[in-house]
């Protein structure tokens, strides 16, 4: 192509942005953020579910929390502990699930968590 066509191919795409052509903007993009949003959605939903749907184990006495995680931590089994305290939206913590990894104190170990004894609503041995 030579500078004229060149030039006259300039001027007609100049013309054509600044007088026809409309940038759809956001909407062009709508297809990906739709799909990734309807996804988050669907995620905090199942997950609101969940946390709306749990529901207090009826409560233990000291010795009956003792008995089961006495067992569990010397023989090295995997139990299950509901606390007795809830979120600051009054929701129920969820369940905690590990090998009885130790003790200190008022407080266990349960995997990763370190739980106070008094805040134990419920535990169990996972039989597997």
């Amino acid at each position: 192509m030579d500078s004229k066509a060149n030039a006259a191919a300039f001027l007609r795409a100049k013309d054509f942005f600044e007088k026809t052509y409309r940038d759809r903007g956001m909407v062009k993009w709508q297809g990906f953020y739709l799909s990734d949003h309807v996804e988050d959605v669907a995620k905090y939903t199942e997950k609101a579910a969940e946390v709306e749907t749990r529901t207090a184990k009826p409560r233990m006495d000291e010795a009956e929390i003792d008995q089961v995680l006495t067992h569990a931590y010397a023989n090295h089994e995997v139990v299950k502990v509901q606390r007795i305290r809830r979120d600051e939206l009054g929701h129920l913590t969820p369940i905690v699930q590990g090998k009885v990894t130790g003790y200190r104190d008022n407080y266990i170990y349960v995997g990763t968590e370190m739980i106070a004894c008094d805040d134990i609503n419920w535990c169990e041995r996972v039989i597997r």
